[in-house]
């Protein structure tokens, strides 16, 4: 009997494995192996003859490992010559969480999780999901969002890529140099790769090529926008979820100018004149300059700089995405959008804050005052100590870092769609988690893929000493409307999570109980429009000219006026 394990695609004939209810197939190529002279080109479809198995996942992209971070640390230290202070490298949260044991160049694989063959004509609706990391780790096959679950319990196909990391993927050398054109977004064109692949074969796993959802969280939040807002990928995405979308974090979408920095003061590190040379150099000095690089400005500078993010190139990012969602119409109708984020997004990132784990509120006025002034940092903090009287200084700038880095945008973005009649869906992730100091950035992860094992769990330091007990009803719970969503476009009865919309602004609280609740940040949003942030485009502004002014007063004096075009 065809068990539907072997299935033949238009790159050749994979065979796969069944466990439990789940047909699942790893390691499935699709683009060409990026090494060698295809290092820094773009991807290309890979073909294969014979049967390929396809029971193993494929390396991850090369990362800092707890196997190359002492040669990597050696590498930092011989080529920090400024002293760039902050974490070095691969803090043991980072560790614990990403390691990867089997990483290489030759990483572009995806997993593919589908409900067992049935002799129905039912075509699946598919998930594509883009993995989150920074741009720097993690993987398609990162075994705590493994999509076995999700898959089998929604009725729905999975899919899991990879994508180039770190300088292979998203240091734009091609914008300064015609020896390396190619390299310019390249991790997005991988994603996008893995789109059109999926789209293109999808059917013969049995899933809908017209029903494709694509989702991702933090960095991967930024690939489905970054998708939203290219032409090819538009007409391929039926509807998308975008979790802890961050438009100014060092995983976000750059300017050309900025990026052009970037590029050259990664070949001044590495004393390279010749982009060329790039092809040469050890991967693990790659890796070594670009921890340097994500360090260059602390998180207390309150600034827009994006060493491992994409770039608006006219061409795969035409606009910048948050930016282009939050004013423009979206050129389709028959779209739907969930967005989500954190009620602490800030916390996570509260080790490389010296003012979040110990700055006295003169120094948190001084973070806000970047952005905001003097005057309108203390009117700024002082409206937020009115909404939470509970929380000291030090928690108010979690709770305003919070809106300014993750969800003002998320909200101008779904204010937009939803004054355009595109059904659109806000939620916050809001349970506790005792050692993160909240309901943090990736604290949704397990609930989303329900996966909860002892041996998951060890991967989350932040579920230390969280009550196991709750994850099956929150996760089922939250689960069925998320997987709903994927299925049909909305997350189920409007009564319990209506379209967000202007009037109500009704975001779902996702805690350990599920609550609609109208006008959930609106005190939020009326505080930063009294600091003089009317919307993102006022707040883009300001984040921007402030790496602009850090980028002379620290690296090169002066932007770059040109950029080499293609």
């Amino acid at each position: 009997m065809d068990d539907g394990t072997t299935v033949q695609t238009s790159c050749g004939i994979l065979q796969g494995q069944v466990e439990g209810q789940v047909r699942v197939f790893r390691g499935v190529p699709f683009a060409c192996p990026p090494i060698g002279e295809r290092r820094f080109k773009s991807p290309t479809p890979f073909q294969w003859t014979g049967v390929r198995k396809a029971t193993c996942a494929g390396p991850a992209a090369p990362q800092a490992n707890s196997k190359n971070m002492d040669r990597i640390r050696q590498l930092i230290c011989s080529l920090d010559r400024e002293g760039v202070p902050g974490i070095i490298a691969g803090p043991p949260y980072v560790f614990n969480t990403y390691d990867h044991d089997d990483i290489s160049e030759d990483c572009l694989y995806l997993d593919l999780w589908a409900p067992l063959k049935t002799q129905s004509r039912k075509k699946y609706p598919v998930y594509l999901y883009y993995h989150g990391g920074a741009n720097i780790v993690s993987s398609g096959s990162f075994l705590p969002e493994r999509g076995h679950n999700l898959a089998c319990q929604e009725d729905i196909i999975v899919v899991r890529p990879n994508y180039r990391l770190g300088a292979l993927g998203w240091v734009h050398f091609g914008l300064i140099s015609n020896s390396v054109k190619d390299a310019i977004n390249l991790g997005i064109q991988d994603q996008i790769a893995a789109l059109k692949w999926t789209h293109v074969n999808i059917e013969a796993f049995g899933g809908d090529p017209d029903n494709i959802t694509v989702g991702g969280e933090s960095a991967g939040g930024t690939a489905v926008s970054h998708l939203l807002v290219n032409p090819d990928a538009q007409k391929l995405v039926r509807r998308a979820i975008a979790q802890s979308l961050s438009p100014f974090n060092v995983w976000a979408t750059q300017q050309s100018p900025e990026a052009a920095v970037v590029a050259r003061k990664y070949l001044d590190m590495l004393q390279i004149e010749d982009p060329a040379q790039l092809m040469e150099v050890d991967v693990e000095k790659l890796l070594a300059v670009h921890n340097i690089l994500l360090r260059l400005f602390p998180a207390d500078a309150n600034l827009a700089w994006c060493p491992s993010g994409g770039v608006v190139d006219g061409l795969i990012v035409p606009e910048n995405p948050a930016l282009c969602l939050s004013v423009k119409p979206y050129p389709r109708k028959d779209f739907e959008l969930m967005v989500g984020f954190a009620k602490d997004e800030w916390q996570f990132f509260r080790g490389h804050s010296p003012t979040l784990m110990a700055g006295t509120r003169s120094d948190v006025l001084a973070v806000l005052a970047q952005v905001f002034g003097d005057e309108q940092a203390e009117a700024l903090l002082d409206s937020y100590q009115e909404m939470h009287v509970d929380h000291d200084h030090r928690q108010l700038l979690n709770d305003i870092m919070s809106m300014e880095f993750f969800k003002l945008s998320s909200i101008c973005i779904g204010l937009n769609l939803a004054d355009q009649g595109i059904p659109t869906y806000l939620f916050q992730f809001a349970i506790d988690l005792p050692r993160a100091g909240g309901a943090i950035h990736t604290g949704d992860m397990p609930f989303i893929w329900r996966n909860f094992t002892t041996r998951d769990l060890q991967r989350w330091p932040a579920f230390e000493g969280f009550d196991v007990e709750l994850f099956p009803p929150v996760s089922a719970s939250f689960g069925s409307m998320y997987g709903s969503f994927i299925r049909n476009g909305t997350p189920g009865n409007h009564e319990d999570w209506p379209p967000f919309e202007g009037r109500f602004e009704t975001i779902l609280s996702f805690g350990t109980h599920l609550e609609a609740r109208p006008g959930l940040l609106q005190g939020e949003c009326k505080a930063f429009k009294m600091a003089g942030i009317s919307g993102f485009p006022a707040l883009h502004e300001r984040l921007l000219l402030n790496v602009q002014r850090g980028i002379r007063e620290r690296i090169t004096g002066s932007l770059p006026r040109e950029v080499v075009t293609k």
